[in-house]
């Protein structure tokens, strides 16, 4: 009855707070928690996955989420013990959720969890009765012989206010043409431009430098092999920086070494980007294309299989990712869509195990909805020269900048021609 009141309450008098697309995109402050804390707190997360419909995806450092998605930090700056009750505030771009160090199992956990969802909509506008929502979803007791986080009525609850948000995770998408002439050849909208602006490299060169102890290691062969595909495949180029060579080294650019990120930033991004060779190269068993992802995803391209109109073309099982991985599973907007048609072919569609935690048996994280003797689900990733549309999408986003610099480079040669 206390949540019924407080929702018919807040009907009238409170902006909706629950999280977009019931997705909450977490970060966890390195510096509260140790490696063991940390992976407790991101277990929890994963587990509750496949009890209600919100999903929970991991932020990497180098994560950047959309400009209209929160952030929950999960922190403990006061340094903590118990988990006392607290106010949630969703009005900022941060939500900060403390858990104590006493508190640091998957029981109370997921009750902190629980509370946050629980004041996410405690704070929202709903023009549904309350208890009829609850009692359109409501489940049996839970099955005492496979134990849970949370309880049952805690399931319905959040299932119920949540039905709208987590129904557009899986919500198929009608690809429709641009409007225009269909008849014009392929060219970028507004909406494409506005999304990839801030994403290309500039004049089509993408700097970057090898840690010198690396230099001959099979990696960066294969690296420095997967790079000379993609140029062949476009009019893209990787240039290598050597920092012994007395030359100053460039203000923006990748940096690959033994430690760092695990991918790069998806795009051009300012500064240093330090970045895993190894993670960089080698992916999910028999992931051919992984480097090539990589790459591609450094350019700005988003996964095929991470379009907004992927549910039209393959189902993610998301009880198969591996715990903490599911972000790279998440749909890119509706304006990083370029008009050309879905390619299991493509480089960047991930293969039917990427990112698989559970697998070893023939499992699938990605499995296509039409597959015809499994030929999909064997090819789909496996790809080791960028397809068709894949060399027209690089074209068509980085035309402008390989023409900048193709007359930058000509007049060059003209002013060096004319001082001899």
């Amino acid at each position: 009855m206390r949540s019924l009141f407080v929702l018919l309450f807040c009907a009238g008098y409170v902006t909706c707070q629950l999280w977009r697309k019931g997705v909450v995109h977490y970060a966890i402050n390195k510096k509260d928690y140790d490696v063991h804390s940390q992976d407790e707190i991101i277990t929890t997360l994963s587990q509750l996955q496949n009890e209600i419909c919100v999903k929970f995806f991991y932020t990497p450092n180098n994560y950047t989420a959309d400009e209209k998605d929160k952030i929950l930090f999960i922190n403990n700056p006061d340094k903590r013990k118990n988990c006392p009750p607290i106010v949630y505030n969703f009005t900022g771009s941060v939500i900060d959720m403390p858990i104590g160090y006493k508190c640091i199992n998957r029981k109370d956990i997921a009750r902190i969890v629980m509370d946050m969802l629980r004041a996410s909509v405690e704070q929202t506008v709903s023009t549904i009765n309350s208890y009829d929502l609850v009692k359109k979803f409501q489940e049996r007791d839970a099955d005492s012989t496979h134990p849970t986080l949370l309880s049952p009525p805690d399931r319905n609850y959040i299932n119920a206010h949540y039905h709208v948000e987590c129904g557009s995770q899986a919500q198929r998408s009608v690809a429709s043409r641009r409007l225009g002439d269909t008849t014009d050849p392929l060219q970028l909208t507004p909406d494409n431009l506005e999304f990839y602006k801030d994403k290309i490299w500039p004049l089509a060169i993408v700097m970057y430098g090898v840690d010198e102890k690396l230099r001959t290691k099979p990696d960066y062969n294969l690296l420095k092999y997967a790079m000379t595909t993609i140029e062949l495949a476009s009019c893209v180029v990787f240039q290598e920086i050597v920092t012994s060579d007395g030359v100053l080294t460039p203000k923006n650019y990748l940096w690959f070494t033994n430690d760092g990120e695990e991918v790069p930033q998806l795009g051009f991004r300012e500064g240093k980007q330090t970045i895993n060779l190894e993670t960089m190269v080698h992916g999910a068993p028999g992931h051919t294309a992984h480097v090539l992802v990589n790459l591609m995803r450094a350019l700005g391209v988003p996964m095929m299989s991470n379009r907004f109109d992927r549910d039209n073309y393959v189902t993610i099982d998301w009880r198969k990712i591996q715990k903490g991985k599911e972000h790279h599973f998440e749909r890119a907007p509706a304006s990083a869509w370029v008009a050309t048609p879905y390619d299991f072919e493509s480089v960047t569609h991930a293969p039917a195990n990427y990112m698989c935690g559970d697998c070893d048996l023939g499992g699938q994280s990605v499995k296509p909805l039409q597959d015809h003797l499994w030929q999909r689900t064997l090819s789909m990733g496996h790809a080791t020269q960028p397809s068709d549309s894949d060399g027209k999408l690089l074209d068509l986003l980085y035309r402008d900048q390989c023409r900048e610099r193709i007359i930058s480079d000509n007049l060059e040669v003209m002013k060096k021609t004319a001082d001899n």
